[in-house]
């Protein structure tokens, strides 16, 4: 039924049409039952769609290859790209299989793990201030703005992942909607992490287009939550002035696609649901030694917001609820750096003594 290797051309009818398609392997990912925290939960069925799998490790590189291909196809000189982290990561990647130099506008404060791989693609990157965690809205509409600017003056494609910068490109991530009718069409609900909207309004479209008529759910952090407020009534506007959340990749003031993801949230009769950083970063180590799955802290944004509506009765048993889960663990490994120092050493001698301890707990 699916090509592994074929990336977004098996789609090429309901996509952006282009000459040739850039692909490094993308989509295609799994969809995979989580039976242990199910029960857990106390939900018959829980599936979640691994988008970790992509070859740069997040749901970016869909839209990344898009964007590349129409880049290339349109002539343009180069591309250049906000990012918190794993857009640039694929951006840089996409970008080098088109043949494509770039210049990435890059959150500062981005962790350590998505910010080394740029480095062998060469890509041009300036790590920007008064962005991400702390950031304030009117800074990142200067930044917005900057970029713009210097694509006109360069000839560089926008590659911003947010429908109302690059609608084209973003249609990359429809695909997930495509891909999920095609293995679970019975689901229910689907739990999106949501930082600019444009994910959410994205795999809305596609699920839309394939007759699935999933809810939609909006997953945020607390401390960063303008969509979700917003659906609440509690907001005239998807939009706040400053973020306080740790959650790397979901700080965004005023989320460029807020009011598509609302829209799009409102017409699937969803929801949103936030949660605050330590309820995230616990579902984030509960879905490692559950199911043995490792998110970044962002991913586990909607396994956190899934418990919040399960404890709160929106979700029960005869719902089969998806999680989307948008990155890899390794991209973000910086609050485990303690607890790796503290691996105690041994000598050969006393391992069995430590085996021995270990299994006391069995």
């Amino acid at each position: 039924m699916t090509n592994h290797h074929g990336g977004l051309r098996r789609f090429a009818a309901d996509l952006p049409r282009v000459t040739e398609f850039v692909t490094l392997g993308e989509g295609d990912t799994p969809l995979l039952p989580l039976p242990r925290l199910a029960a857990e939960l106390g939900l018959n069925q829980l599936s979640a769609k691994l988008e970790s799998t992509n070859p740069t490790g997040s749901y970016k590189d869909r839209v990344a290859a898009m964007t590349m291909a129409l880049a290339r196809d349109r002539g343009y000189r180069g591309w250049i790209a906000t990012s918190s982290g794993n857009a640039g990561m694929a951006m840089a990647a996409y970008g080098r299989r088109a043949g494509l130099p770039g210049f990435l506008c890059l959150v500062a404060s981005a962790p350590q793990q998505k910010r080394l791989p740029l480095v062998p693609y060469g890509t041009g990157v300036a790590a920007v201030h008064d962005v991400g965690d702390g950031g304030s809205a009117a800074a990142g509409t200067r930044l917005m703005e900057a970029v713009r600017d210097a694509a006109t003056r360069h000839q560089l494609f926008v590659a911003i992942t947010a429908g109302s910068f690059n609608p084209d490109g973003m249609r990359g991530i429809d695909t997930i909607g495509y891909e999920l009718a095609e293995q679970a069409s019975d689901i229910t609900h689907v739990y999106v992490p949501t930082g600019g909207g444009g994910l959410l309004t994205s795999v809305g479209r596609g699920l839309a287009r394939r007759g699935i008529p999933a809810a939609l759910i909006a997953c945020q952090p607390s401390g960063c939550a303008p969509i979700t407020r917003y659906l609440a009534g509690e907001l005239d506007a998807p939009a706040i002035q400053r973020c306080d959340t740790s959650i790397s990749a979901l700080q965004l003031p005023h989320p460029p696609d807020g009011l598509l993801a609302a829209d799009a949230v409102r017409a699937s009769h969803g929801w949103g649901t936030d949660a605050d950083d330590d309820a995230i970063l616990t579902a984030q180590q509960r879905l490692a030694t559950t199911e043995g799955v490792f998110v970044e802290p962002a991913a586990a944004c909607a396994v956190a917001a899934l418990v919040e509506d399960v404890d709160h009765g929106r979700v029960g048993p005869d719902h089969h609820p998806v999680v989307i889960l948008t990155g890899a663990g390794w991209k973000d490994l910086g609050r485990y750096t303690t607890m790796a120092d503290q691996i105690p050493v041994h000598a050969v001698d006393t391992v069995a003594a430590a085996v021995d301890t270990w299994a006391e707990h069995l």
